[in-house]
């Protein structure tokens, strides 16, 4: 919803300059583009690769817990109670350990993918700001705020193909990579 303002805003401050006798208006579908582009995909794929190599590095980690987990309720009965709770407690702190390193790593890679969609959505409102300047468009609207229109006027496709040349060779930058 504030994409749209953006453009109608932009778009708006274009619109001002013209005769109303001259408005010429576009219509485009921010979300959809978004949804279907080749750079929304390559994020998704490059982090969700991303954090199945995080998991698999956590996995023997997973297991080791796993094995402290049965041996020290094999010996509940053997240990005294003194024993038996300090072998708990730093159970419970290396499973704590753990559980923050995966935290982490999730905000990291949600963060990441947050960043790259915010720089897809930027250079989208830069793509869509050319086209209208280039065909003389004054008003930009989106598509899912307008009830009838004429498909002529539609720049989506256009603003799509752009956007996909335009992120071909787009990297996805971790900064705090944990693992």
């Amino acid at each position: 919803m504030l994409g749209g303002a953006i453009v109608m805003t932009a778009s708006a401050a274009m619109a001002q300059d013209a005769d109303p006798a001259e408005i010429k208006i576009a219509v485009v579908d921010v979300n959809g583009i978004l949804e279907q582009s080749e750079a929304t995909r390559k994020i998704r794929a490059i982090i969700d690769e991303e954090n199945q190599k995080f998991l698999a590095s956590t996995e023997e980690e997973q297991i080791a817990l796993r094995t402290q987990e049965q041996e020290l309720d094999s010996q509940k009965e053997i240990l005294d109670e003194a024993e038996f709770n300090r072998r708990l407690k730093q159970f419970q702190d290396r499973v704590s350990l753990l559980q923050q390193k995966i935290q982490r790593q999730r905000r990291e890679f949600d963060l990441s993918l947050q960043q790259a969609n915010e720089q897809i959505r930027k250079l989208l409102f830069q793509i869509i700001t050319d086209i209208a300047t280039e065909n003389g468009y004054t008003l930009v609207m989106q598509k899912q705020n307008v009830v009838l229109y004429d498909s002529s006027i539609d720049i989506s496709k256009e603003a799509l193909d752009r956007l996909n040349d335009r992120t071909k060779d787009m990297t996805v930058t971790f900064t705090n990579k944990d693992n």
